[in-house]
């Protein structure tokens, strides 16, 4: 589930990390002033997932439930994000049995294929659950809005509609109700051929609003598509939520700025955010840098960076 995959994209000799502080310096010097009460809090949950939470739907919320209250100890926030993929693993709870003794991901679905012959394809099963998985979703995520009075970008999950599988992203109110949901456009080899996802419409990419801001959204592997610039060149915050399935090495790092850094620069947007799903699951895992960033006038300044690549942590921001 690496949504760097088949990019061919030439790394830097070396990262951005050591430039850190005085990028952090410079940004916080250049940022227009607050208007105390109209500024958008917002707080980014860099998920670390394990097999462990899908041991049952009561697991499962606890484990969101928690997420939440972290990053909201330090005072409300007007918008919560999740990484990519989240919402997939709540498709498994009921599988959650083929899981215990198993180590790879291959070993898990040849289990299942044996006991249930009629799913052909991996597709199959997340074509199954998906109606109930979207339905229980709906139902918690609604629930943890509405519990902490704010609005959630509930990292993404696998929809499917007339027999199509697609990854979607999915925003609540504050009073736990849907605002907007977004197909993932721009598919990788392992969800187009091990998964059979599905392509979203760019042109429904409309995005959604909080007080007065207007926030764009874009899902990994879609953020290093220059088309995005022109659909979504005005606006006042842009998030990418991401699950990156390969170590996050220093060439990592320099690929992270081919995406949203390289895309904001090029619009009207002042602000960006990255969001990364960390963790490990059976055999797969994910890394990643989460970020908040400043387009100043094109030259993109980072304001608050995750410490860890690799763990749980969150990070917040006053957007002006």
């Amino acid at each position: 589930m690496n949504c760097f995959e088949s990019l061919n994209i030439k790394p830097s000799s070396f990262g951005r990390r050591v430039f850190l502080s005085l990028l952090l310096f410079t940004a916080v010097i250049s940022l227009p002033a607050l208007t105390p009460g109209d500024e958008l809090e917002v707080a980014v949950v860099q998920f670390q997932v394990s097999s462990e939470i899908i041991r049952s739907e009561e697991v499962y919320y606890d484990a969101l439930d928690r997420a939440m209250a972290e990053a909201l100890k330090d005072g409300p926030a007007d918008l919560v994000v999740f990484p990519e993929y989240i919402g997939v693993f709540a498709s498994l709870i009921p599988w959650y049995p083929y899981l215990r003794n198993q180590k790879s991901f291959e070993s898990v679905w040849a289990g299942v294929r044996k006991d249930h012959p009629d799913l052909r394809y991996i597709r199959d099963l997340f074509i199954r659950e998906a109606k109930r998985t979207d339905a229980w979703l709906d139902k918690i995520w609604g629930e943890l809005a509405v519990k902490y009075d704010c609005y959630i970008l509930s990292g993404s999950r696998f929809n499917g509609r007339r027999n199509r599988l697609y990854n979607q992203a999915v925003v609540y109110n504050p009073k736990g109700r849907v605002i907007y949901r977004q197909d993932k456009h721009f598919l990788t080899e392992f969800e187009l051929q091990i998964l059979g996802l599905n392509s979203g419409s760019m042109t429904s990419a409309t995005g959604f609003d909080i007080k007065d801001y207007h926030i764009n959204l874009t899902i990994c592997r879609d953020t290093f598509l220059n088309e995005w610039e022109e659909v979504l060149d005005e606006g006042d915050l842009w998030i990418d939520i991401k699950a990156n399935g390969v170590e996050y090495t220093e060439d990592q790092e320099e690929l992270f700025t081919r995406a949203l850094p390289a895309r904001l620069g090029n619009t009207e947007v002042p602000y960006g955010i990255t969001a990364c799903l960390t963790g490990d699951f059976l055999d797969l895992f994910w890394e990643g840098e989460s970020s908040f960033i400043y387009n100043d006038s094109g030259r993109i300044r980072y304001l608050e960076v995750s410490e860890e690549t690799d763990s749980f942590e969150i990070i917040r921001e006053t957007l002006p």
